[in-house]
């Protein structure tokens, strides 16, 4: 019983440290940005011609 509560707390706490590390690299900065990122042009591929 106790190896259950033990785990389960270190699993919500390692998921929290996830959570925190990729929240402060920015990666839930702009979630609506990846929608558009299809309609938008490189600029390296009109460069070629």
């Amino acid at each position: 019983m106790v190896w259950y509560l033990a785990s389960s707390i270190a699993f919500g706490l390692a998921g929290l440290v996830i959570y925190i590390y990729y929240f402060q690299k920015g990666q839930f900065d702009d979630p609506e940005d990846v929608k558009y990122q299809l309609f938008r042009e490189d600029d390296d591929e009109n460069d070629e011609s």
